[in-house]
C-alpha cells in the first residue's frame, strides 16, 4: 500500500490546477481568435456598409486580438481572460438584441453560418476564460494562505 504525504498531495493538486488553469487561457485564446475572424470576415462579407454595426464588427474584432496578446503575458492574464469574457458577452448580448428588437438599425433574420460560428466561439471563451480565471483565483487565494507565491 502506498500512503502519499500531504505535501506530495497538495503539490500534486497544484500541478493539476494549474493544468486547468493554462488549458483554459489556451482554449479561451483559440476561441477568441475564432471569435475576431468571424467578426473579422463578417464586416468584410456584410456589415461594412451598415452604419454602426459595422464599426461595432471591427472593435470586437480587435479587442478580442488584444486580449488574445495580454493572455500570452503573466502580468495581465487575468485582466486580458476578464476582458475576453466581458468582449464575447457583449457580442452575445448584441446578437440576441439583434434578433429581437434589433440593434441600431440592424435586426438578424435567420441563423446563418457566420452565426453559428460566432455563437460557438463566444460561449467556448466565456466557459473556458470563466474556468481558467475561477482556478486561477483559487490557486492565488491557496498560495497566499501558505504564504507562498
Amino acid at each position: 500500500m502506498r500512503v502519499t504525504s500531504a505535501p506530495a498531495r497538495v503539490s500534486w493538486r497544484a500541478a493539476e490546477t494549474e493544468a486547468v488553469v493554462v488549458a483554459g487561457y489556451a482554449v479561451g485564446a483559440l476561441m477568441l481568435a475564432g471569435v475576431a475572424a468571424v467578426h473579422v470576415q463578417q464586416y468584410v462579407s456584410l456589415f461594412h456598409g451598415v452604419r454602426w454595426i459595422g464599426a461595432l464588427f471591427l472593435a470586437t474584432a480587435v479587442a478580442s486580438v488584444a486580449a488574445v496578446i495580454g493572455l500570452a503575458f503573466r502580468r495581465v492574464r487575468q485582466l486580458a481572460a476578464l476582458a475576453g469574457v466581458v468582449i464575447s458577452v457583449g457580442a452575445l448580448a448584441g446578437l440576441v438584441v439583434s434578433y429581437g428588437q434589433g440593434l441600431f438599425g440592424w435586426q438578424e433574420a435567420g441563423f446563418r453560418t457566420p452565426v453559428e460560428l460566432a455563437v460557438i466561439t463566444e460561449f467556448g471563451a466565456v466557459i473556458a476564460l470563466s474556468i481558467a480565471l475561477a482556478a486561477s483565483t483559487g490557486t492565488s487565494a491557496a498560495n497566499a494562505r501558505r504564504g507562498t507565491q
